[in-house]
């Protein structure tokens, strides 16, 4: 058995051998030119016009295109796939945007037009001949102000910058609670605005084929098949089938390149205008204004709770930006996913939460590693501890006091939800033990009054993911349904191919998936090949996004795999003239229990290839495909302890202890879990100490333009990070899996908040908004010493 056992990746020796084969690998027959764009210089401004001429007439260039151009070759703008319907009754168009900017421009780094040339320097010099005429307008980057009466508008033709409002759960009988309440907590909290810096940034190579009409576009991409039906419906407006997209190795993703934009239908017309191959990189300066971010909510919040320290309500109004414009499915994030995510692991009697979505002059929202749920659990793992701290007990035990029972499961949220299985003491108590949680409280008394401050901080929580399809339709999302697919292949040598429908960026797909084939064939694991990411090879599929490749494209493998097995033992059975139930397998033969009669599994391949005979009816050959969509959600669950000192005099925060446990249900393979968990808490703590879209609130320039000014977590910010398990096999798939890729990301935010909160609340802090960086935790103190 190979599931549940730590195979070393089977990917991992091309990676480190510098043989992966990237978007900027790829060759193709004739010589790519190379394309830039030309991007907007302002947050807000009307086009008076874009002057091309001196551009074209430059050496090496091939051409320049504009939004005018764009919208003259008939094609489209992007479109809503998770559309949301506002609580308030009041439809308003969504913002949407196109491939070239024509009109106006609604963020720095808006594309306006694109040059294409023999080289990458004469195309950049030929942008630089580009001249752009601006009207300037005022704008909107601060999303607690974008709803303000005197709020500059992003889009004119809309009354506000109000996109639209949700709201769920019992205002009345949460407003009851709070009246009832012995204790009442209320925070302000900012959930920053970042962005992915994946280590391989945004590329594109694409090429038309005039004889065949056929385009190919390879791109660093997580959703190919949802790509190119984007390009076909709504960008490109181009025959489906005519449409090739390929996402080969890809460095990294996490949810920004689920997102589809602009530069990609935008290359394959190029292509078609020059009749060449046309390449474009993203630079990292160019990413930080361009590629799709995430967060960026302002929440007002509050929690009541009883004499007792158990949780009577939690109310939260939002106001969460979507940026300039609406991608296909962000408005979902802070619409469904977030609200739904508020109650955790505990039992909370009373919900309510209004998110208030809006448009900024900024970048277009879409996922980011945890896609609501981080900034969920950060509203209400902050909230936690300070009522811990407020009513003077220890954060821990409050937390344990609150957590749902294990009995309880499944268990049904205020908001409808229903949790399958968790048992949230259990992992409370494996990391107190593996924490040193007593003992690290003792130490952190002793550390009062001096200048390095101890803080111990906890964050729980359960993490919804795997929807399934008619649950995907019923709250409004279109074209992505909650399935996905495999086809597994055995060749007449033995040998396995499993062609998957999801996408690897670096979640260890290529081993996990051939662990379970292997499992299901009897087969040796390095005996199993994974393909995904080409259209023309691989059947249809959503790509990898929110946890779920396991659950859905996994449990598809598992499917076919069995399939295909049974038809081997059904031809073992017809060549051995036995029953099928007679059968054993053992070192590689079937075997007839009780005999010393044996066929070896490649013989049994070998015949059903041959066809000349197997069983009567039985079609030649073996190729199984499969697809599975779930029967509800997994919900994953999680809890982190982190302990971090705090210099008192230059409001530098050093994590000294990580501890997370993970109920991700059937551990496939405990090296890659532990892997995505590390990878998760490192992002999660970049976005807690240092990470952040800044944009001058005058201007709306963005402030972080280079690695300079947006800081990254480097290893030497991390000590060594302990995980544990405990697994709770989900009972909505045959394979007990849950979610893993997301849960270090959506506990660390509320880890470091409350352990830094921990440390100074005896000092007067009671909270500092992220990044938590040396100069706020410096101010934090010395406004706290004002007050005393």
């Amino acid at each position: 058995m190979y599931m549940g056992t730590s195979v070393r990746r089977l990917e991992d020796r091309r990676f480190l051998t510098g043989a992966g084969r990237y978007v900027d690998d790829i060759a193709v027959g004739t010589a790519a030119a190379h394309a830039i764009f030309v991007r907007s210089a302002h947050a807000n401004a009307d086009l008076k016009s874009v002057s091309v001429d001196v551009a074209r007439a430059m050496p090496g260039v091939l051409c320049v295109l504009t939004g005018e151009d764009y919208e003259k070759a008939g094609l489209g703008r992007f479109v809503v796939w998770s559309p949301v319907s506002s609580t308030d009754k009041v439809e308003r168009p969504p913002m949407m945007q196109a491939g070239l900017a024509k009109d106006r421009v609604c963020y720095v780094g808006e594309p306006i037009a694109v040059v294409v040339a023999e080289t990458k320097q004469q195309a950049l010099d030929a942008a630089e001949a580009v001249e752009v005429e601006y009207t300037p307008r005022p704008s909107i980057t601060d999303t607690s102000r974008a709803l303000d009466p005197d709020a500059p508008l992003v889009h004119p033709n809309l009354p506000s910058n109000l996109a639209y409002v949700v709201e769920v759960g019992d205002a009345a009988r949460v407003e009851a609670a709070f009246t009832d309440a012995a204790h009442v907590v209320e925070l302000e909290l900012v959930n920053t605005r970042i962005t992915a810096n994946p280590m391989e940034p945004r590329c594109i190579l694409a090429t038309y084929e005039r004889a065949t009409d056929q385009y190919t576009i390879w791109v660093s991409h997580q959703g190919p098949h949802m790509l190119r039906r984007d390009l076909a419906e709504n960008t490109l407006r181009h025959p489906e089938h005519k449409i090739r997209v390929v996402a080969p190795d890809v460095g990294g993703g996490f949810g920004m390149k689920f997102a589809n934009h602009p530069e990609e239908p935008t290359l394959c017309w190029a292509a078609k205008v020059v009749g060449r191959p046309v390449r474009w990189t993203s630079t990292r300066s160019e990413g930080l204004i361009s590629d799709s971010q995430a967060r960026d909510h302002w929440t007002k919040c509050r929690m009541a709770f009883d004499k007792d320290g158990r949780i009577l309500a939690i109310s939260a109004d939002t106001v969460a930006s979507l940026g300039a414009y609406q991608t296909r499915m962000g408005g979902s994030i802070p619409a469904q996913f977030y609200p739904n995510s508020l109650v955790g692991p505990y039992t909370i009697p009373a919900v309510h939460c209004r998110v208030r979505c809006v448009y900024t002059n900024a970048p277009p929202i879409q996922s980011y590693r945890g896609a609501g749920r981080p900034e969920a659990n950060y509203v209400l793992e902050s909230l936690i501890e300070n009522g811990a701290h407020q009513m003077g007990i220890d954060p821990g035990k409050l937390r344990a006091t609150n957590f749902i029972p294990a009995s309880a499961f499944p268990y049904t949220t205020p908001l409808g939800l229903t949790y399958d299985v968790a048992d949230p003491g259990e992992m409370w108590r494996k990391a107190q033990a593996l924490f040193g949680y007593e003992e690290m409280r003792e130490e952190q008394k002793r550390s009062r009054g001096g200048r390095l401050l101890l803080g111990i901080g906890i964050a729980c929580f359960i993490d919804c993911v795997g929807a399934p399809s008619r649950v995907a339709a019923a709250f409004g999302r279109k074209v992505v349904g909650g399935w996905d697919s495999a086809t597994v292949r055995i060749h007449p040598t033995g040998q396995v191919t499993v062609l998957a429908g999801s996408h690897s960026h670096g979640q260890g797909h290529a081993t996990t998936y051939a662990q379970i084939a292997a499992d299901a064939l009897h087969c040796a694991v390095h005996d199993v090949e994974v393909i995904e990411g080409d259209t023309a090879q691989v059947q249809y599929g959503h790509g990898t996004w929110g946890s779920r490749s396991t659950i859905t494209a996994g449990t598809a493998v598992h499917k076919a795999a069995t399939a295909l097995f049974q038809k081997c033992r059904a031809i073992a059975a017809h060549l051995l003239e036995c029953s099928a139930s007679d059968l054993s397998f053992e070192g590689g033969d079937f075997r007839v229990v009780g005999t010393d009669r044996r066929l070896p599994f490649r013989s049994v391949t070998l015949a059903a290839y041959q066809g000349g005979n197997l069983p009567d009816g039985m079609e030649p050959g073996l190729e199984q495909l499969a697809a599975h969509d779930p029967l509800d959600r997994s919900y994953a669950s999680g809890l982190h302890l982190c302990a971090v000192t705090v210099d008192c005099e230059t409001g530098r925060v050093t994590i000294r202890r990580y501890v997370a446990i993970d109920d991700c249900g059937r551990v496939i393979n405990p090296m890659i879990v532990e892997g995505q968990a590390h990878g998760g808490i490192v992002q999660g703590v970049g976005q807690a100490l240092m990470e952040h879209c800044a944009f001058d609130l005058e201007s709306g320039q963005p402030l972080a333009g280079t690695f300079m000014d947006y800081a990254m977590p480097r290893a030497s910010d991390f000590p060594r990070f302990d995980i544990g398990f405990h697994e709770t096999p989900s009972p909505t798939n045959p394979l007990g899996v849950k979610g893993s890729g997301e849960s270090g990301t959506i506990g660390a935010l509320g880890a470091i908040r409350n352990a830094v909160v921990d440390a100074l609340w005896p000092l007067g802090v009671r909270h500092i908004d992220m990044p938590i960086t040396p100069a706020r935790v410096w101010e934090a103190l010395k406004a706290a010493s004002k007050r005393r």
